[in-house]
């Protein structure tokens, strides 16, 4: 994917596309006009080579291009073979300074194509009378849980036979929404949700989508642009032809969702500034929505969108908008953001402030009065006319559009996606090297297990031990695979993107990720085959060793016969004897299975405060933070042990003051809200942290804090209205009564705004429940139900729209107001939400401090301090005092400046004022007390598990993807095995039947076992992530969450088991008494169980599931192995019988054949004594060692649930 593989020039492209350039009218007059070379003063030798790379032919010479070297002559390159040195120093001679080159650098490749007449692309986009609309259930009905999984399930049903009428409600998204974007307007998708591959670098996310999309028409471009040329005697910039023939990407129309969440404002007015050039200079076409977009941002577009409530209330020029809502009464404010202005005039609690016409009364206009308004509007009528009129075609470049599905040709993608899926098993490696570990580590074992030189095949009993190593083989190679089933699922969403953006068929996906595991099955069969064949006792010949490895290849599971070469008479007979029990097993694969206020209408109520609290500062001085190197920075020659991330920073931060804390991406704004609030997990920490005077302590910060993380994580199965209860019932004080506490929840959800969204689910972000904003304030909510004095805010307005962050900024004001002291990072604040801040600590890239300071009125305190460094340009009206701060504090000012702004404020009189106030507040007041609390948590053990299993039971019932398909599943399971085993329990003729039943519970424990054991691995991660939050925030003990965790599962298995039973037992006809019938539904629950609390206690052991899921299949495979079924105990090797009395499994058929067949009398046909002597002389279970079977089986969940609460308590695989 590195190198060359980005800009491979696909050979198929379609000639007959460059008819489309050469047919735009370029004449001999033309041609007179242009510069000629002989015109040129230029270097004799330059001049050969270039002449000499224009006789190549033109597949050759649009791959060749002459570049300048450090010496300043030019050297012919193959720009496919470019490093990546030579690329950075061509794009830094032609962009030095992006800021300030990159609009003259486009205007030279427009120029380039321009000057011989080539006319580019353009693409208009209509859409006229667009509607979106969707069903789905409201209320009660909308929430998942098990009774509403079975009703929409019967429900769909019948409904699909058009039985029942859908009781789904109908919803409009997009209500008759009509347009057009023009070509060179720049009208506010590449979707807000970033989903890419995770184990691929920047650059090679770059190459593989380059790859897939080639260059469209643009080669065409080239080579015709280059025959002009050449025709003409033109010699271009040599470093433009260059990086034009390293272009790839065919886009000509952008559609962005939402591309400046998470930067700050000057980066975001960077990006638009530069898509405004692009899109002007090749008259391209783009809209874009943005979140907050500062002034300066938006009046970089040409056109603007609006809607609200599925309607378009205006679209046309920017210039022109605040026009229309003059001529309906309303007015922007002084220095009010129009892009602020605009979302909040269509809100019922804003718009009233923007009421202009003093002497008429006001009355709300709706938004679909707006519409209809605009209908009527000058703009309005001009767009219906222009739709009215049909578009022309005959002005259409030939080009414009695409008449292939794909960018480049099949074998072309095939290649990109099998290239890719060769990195991403590189970089994967681990997994398939602990795979081979693994098999290795199992083939050992069962080759010592089954250690013969030969293989003894004389009676039934060697028989069912033949058969058992074979099926061992089968199995261990066909589930083998099971690892990666994380793994694939993790991809789809990316492949889900990729597809529908048409970078590939799914074909040509999934073909290579086929193709390339092959060669890794040969080594694992290979590895499994050679290792066990000889040892385990098969034919030593050969010719058998390798029918074994292609039939262990073919993953068939006939039986073997290569070893039968000595023709025993009766061998096939004795392995069919016992094979028939085999053969019923299964060895399927399992399945993974708006509201919107503004500041300056806010109220002075000091609602959702109503406790009592005690305010305290926080000071900090000279705070360093560093982290060991990374590898990747010591391989590049860097000498330093350690990375500093923040440098020497002091600050306070005090009660009833709202500070900002801000700086350019990367800043270190995050990494100083973690060191002050203790989130650091790692790295290195230096200088004094103090709480009003004392010296911090984590333990007891925890109690009286709040940190909304960006992230925005919650329990994704619990309304809102359960989170806000879940956490105040955790954090508040134990001696507040219940009623009080659902009062101040009350206050605050009407604080924070969120009362229509009280029983609505959180959801998975991106995926379902709450959106962005709403995530947002919701974790805000949950901090201020604590009751905290200090609170950090991580970005509490990324994400958000202008109205949203109103709402949050008005929410975080009022809550200042109460005198609690609240520090927020923050990115694209507009000019309402930065002004409403009292104080702000900016960084810059490195971690130093800038500015540490008041903002004062309008930011006239800010705005002085900067002015006065000589060389600062001023500010001008009207404009964004937070993007002016980050833009003339930017490296490339510093350079230009010549200053450190660093060091101009460590020589300031403001950083003495600043010194001298932390040194005063890092005394503790008089008759003051150091922050105590006489038990570690609010609540008590008992009170802590009480809270965790009531959110855990919501989280549960509502998870029917997880509970509701797994009892499914088992319902599905249970009359599959009851009719593959149909009345075999009731059959005590022959050996036979009783191995025949035996199965059953073999197959029955070891399949729903894995089944219960994998989904639940992700279940617990998810929830693990909240359990690092919550952790933090000091709201319960590790010990009475994990208990949760694990009782919550014990129900729903008691549900799964009993179910199974009911279904199962009389199916298989087993003997219908109390006693053996409690004796299968006990030992089959704590079997359940087991696999259950397995898989929680591996996810527990393991950063993530992906690596649980790999570590749980190897214990599985043993289990399996060691079950007693494949190889009874009384066979076993005497070094192996350990590990068949630590087997569960092994229990688990112990108990259960035990239980049903260890009083049983009977005679066997074929065995000469009964049942019971037969089940204690080849398997070694007796009657009455039932008990010590039923200890033993209770003993390892409660095994398994003890290292799974450990593990939560002492491991912390977050890593911040």
């Amino acid at each position: 994917m590195e190198g060359g593989d980005v800009y491979r020039v696909n050979r198929s492209l379609r000639a007959s596309a460059s008819g489309a350039w050469r047919n735009r009218g370029m004449d001999e007059a033309f041609s007179g006009s242009l510069s000629r070379r002989g015109d040129e003063d230029e270097d004799d030798e330059e001049a050969l080579k270039w002449a000499a790379l224009e006789r190549l032919p033109t597949f050759d010479r649009l791959r060749k291009g002459i570049l300048t070297t450090s010496r300043g002559g030019g050297d012919e390159v193959d720009v496919l073979n470019l490093g990546f040195q030579e690329k950075k120093k061509l794009l830094e001679r032609l962009v030095r300074v992006a800021e300030e080159d990159n609009e003259s650098f486009l205007l030279k490749l427009k120029n380039r194509i321009a000057r011989v007449g080539i006319d580019l692309p353009k693409i208009e986009v209509r859409y006229e009378h667009l509607n979106v609309e969707t069903e789905g259930f409201v209320g009660s009905r909308a929430l998942p849980n098990f009774i509403n999984f079975g009703l929409n399930f019967v429900e769909g049903i019948l409904t699909s036979l058009h039985i029942l009428p859908s009781r789904k409600k109908h919803l409009t998204i997009l209500k008759d929404v009509s347009g057009i974007i023009k070509p060179g307007r720049t009208a506010a998708y590449i979707s807000q949700h970033e989903l890419h591959i995770g184990e691929m670098t920047v650059r090679e996310t770059l190459a593989f989508s380059a790859r897939c999309q080639g260059v469209g028409t643009r080669y065409d471009m080239l080579a015709e642009l280059s025959r002009r040329e050449k025709a003409a005697n033109i010699k271009p910039d040599l470093d433009i032809d260059v990086y034009m023939k390293m272009l790839v990407g065919p886009a000509t129309a952008f559609f962005m969702d939402e591309i400046s969440t998470g930067l700050d404002s000057s980066t975001t007015y960077q990006i638009v500034k530069s898509l405004k050039q692009l899109n002007h200079i090749f008259e391209g076409t783009t809209v874009i929505s943005l979140l907050q977009p500062a002034p300066e941002t938006y009046n970089m577009f040409d056109d603007v969108i609006l809607l609200s409530d599925g309607q378009i209330v205006y679209q046309g020029p920017r210039e022109q908008i605040l026009d229309f809502f003059e001529s309906m009464g309303f007015k922007c404010p002084e220095r009010k953001g129009v892009a602020d202005f605009l979302q909040e005039v269509t809100s019922r609690k804003d718009q009233q402030q923007f009421w202009a016409r003093k002497d008429e009364p006001y009355t709300f206009v709706a938004v679909w009065e707006f519409a209809e308004a605009f209908h009527l509007f000058h703009l309005g009528r001009k767009l219906r006319d222009e739709l009215s009129t049909p578009f022309n075609r005959s002005e259409n470049h030939p080009a414009a559009l695409t008449t292939e599905k794909y960018g480049v040709g099949v074998k072309d993608l095939l290649r990109a996606c099998a290239s890719r899926e060769l990195l991403l098993m590189r970089r994967n490696s681990f997994v398939y090297i602990f795979k081979i570990f693994q098999l290795t580590v199992v083939a050992c074992v069962v080759m010592t297990l089954f250690f013969r030189t030969k293989m003894p095949r004389d009676t039934a009993i060697d028989g069912g031990l033949y058969i058992g190593a074979l099926f061992i083989t089968l199995d261990m190679i066909m589930f083998n695979g099971m690892v990666e089933i994380s793994m694939t699922i993790a991809k789809l969403p990316v492949f889900y993107k990729q597809r529908d953006l048409l970078f590939y068929p799914a074909w040509a996906y999934a073909l290579p990720n086929w193709i390339l595991k092959i060669p890794i099955t040969f080594v694992e069969v290979a590895v499994w085959v050679f290792t066990t064949h000889y040892v385990i006792g098969f034919d030593p010949h050969v010719d058998s060793n390798f029918a074994a490895y292609g039939r262990s290849q073919a993953l068939k599971s006939e039986d073997h016969q290569s070893n039968e070469n000595d023709h025993r008479e009766g061998g096939l007979v004795q392995l069919a004897s016992r094979g028939s029990s085999h053969q019923q097993a299964p060895v399927s694969s399992p399945r993974s299975s708006s509201t919107s206020p503004q500041m300056a209408g806010m109220t002075n109520r000091k609602r959702g405060m109503v406790l009592p609290f005690e305010q305290h500062s926080i000071t900090f001085d000279e705070i360093k933070y560093s982290v060991d190197m990374p590898q990747e920075m010591k391989s590049q020659s860097v000498l330093e042990d350690k990375l500093v991330l923040l440098r020497s920073v002091s600050g306070t931060f005090r009660p009833g003051v709202l500070t900002a804390l801000m700086g350019v991406t990367g800043a270190g704004k995050t990494t100083l809200m973690d060191v002050l609030a203790g989130r650091k997990t790692g790295g290195y920490i230096e200088g004094n942290i103090m709480i009003s005077g004392y010296p911090k302590k984590q333990e007891t910060f925890a109690r009286i804090s709040g940190y909304c993380e960006q992230n925005d994580i919650h329990s994704p199965h619990v309304t809102v209205y359960e989170s806000l209860i879940y956490s105040a019932w955790l954090r508040l004080p134990a001696d507040i009564d219940t009623e009080t506490r659902k009062m101040f929840i009350g206050e605050v959800v009407e604080l924070v705004e969120l009362n229509p969204l009280q029983q609505a689910l959180v959801g998975l972000p991106g995926v379902n429940g709450l959106s962005t904003e709403q995530r947002k304030r919701l974790t805000i909510a949950v901090e201020l139900v604590a009751n905290p004095s200090i609170i950090f805010m991580d970005e509490p307005t990324s994400g958000l729209d202008a109205r949203a962050a109103a709402i949050v900024m008005r929410t975080v004001r009022n809550i200042v107001d109460t005198g609690r002291t609240i520090v927020c990072t923050i990115h694209q604040p507009s000019i309402d939400i930065f002004e409403a801040f009292d104080e702000l600590l900016l960084l810059k890239r490195g971690g130093q401090e800038i500015y540490v300071g008041p903002l004062g009125r309008h930011s006239c305190h800010l705005i002085e301090y900067f002015e006065g460094i000589r060389g600062v340009r001023k500010i001008e009206d009207g404009y964004n005092p937070a993007t002016w701060m980050l833009e003339v504090t930017t490296p490339a000012q510093e350079l230009a400046l010549g200053i450190d702004f660093a060091d101009f404020y460590k020589n300031s009189d403001l950083y003495r004022r600043n010194k001298a106030l932390i040194k005063e507040l890092s005394v503790p007041p008089p008759n003051s007390k150091d922050l105590y609390f006489a038990t570690k948590y609010s609540q008590s053990t008992f009170t802590q598990l009480i809270a965790c299993l009531w959110k855990q039971h919501w989280s549960y019932w509502r998870n029917t993807n997880y509970t509701a398909v797994r009892h499914l599943f088992t319902i599905l399971v249970a009359l599959t095995f009851g009719s593959m085993y149909w009345d075999t329990g009731s059959k005590t003729n022959r050996t036979l039947d009783v191995i025949n039943a035996m199965g059953s519970m073999y197959a029955s424990s070891i399949f729903l076992g894995v089944q219960n054991a994998s989904p639940v691995q992700p279940v617990v991660s998810v929830e693990r992530t909240v359990f690092y939050r919550e952790r933090a925030a000091g709201m319960y003990s590790a010990v009475a969450y994990a208990l949760a965790q694990v009782l919550i599962e014990v129900p729903y298995i008691v549900a799964q088991v009993i179910t199974y039973t009911l279904i199962v037992y009389p199916m298989i006809g087993f003997e219908w008494t109390a006693e053996k019938f409690f004796w299968f539904l006990f030992f089959e629950l704590f079997t359940m169980m087991s696999f259950t609390f397995f898989g929680m206690m591996a996810v527990g052991l393991t950063p993530n599931h992906h690596i649980s899921s790999i570590i749980s299949f190897a214990f599985f495979c043993l289990w399996n192995v060691f079950s007693g079924f494949l190889m009874p105990r009384t066979r076993m090797p005497v070094w192996w019988r350990w590990f068949y009395w630590a087997c569960p499994v092994a229990w688990t058929l112990y108990g259960l054949v035990a239980s049903q067949y260890g009083d049983v009398e009977d005679m066997l046909e074929d065995y000469g004594g009964s049942v019971k002597q037969y089940i204690k002389d080849y398997l070694g279970f007796r009657h009455n060692f039932l008990g010590v079977a039923a200890g033993m089986i209770v003993m390892f969940p409660i095994l398994f649930a003890c290292i799974f609460t450990v593990s939560i308590k002492v491991l912390n695989f977050q890593r911040r």
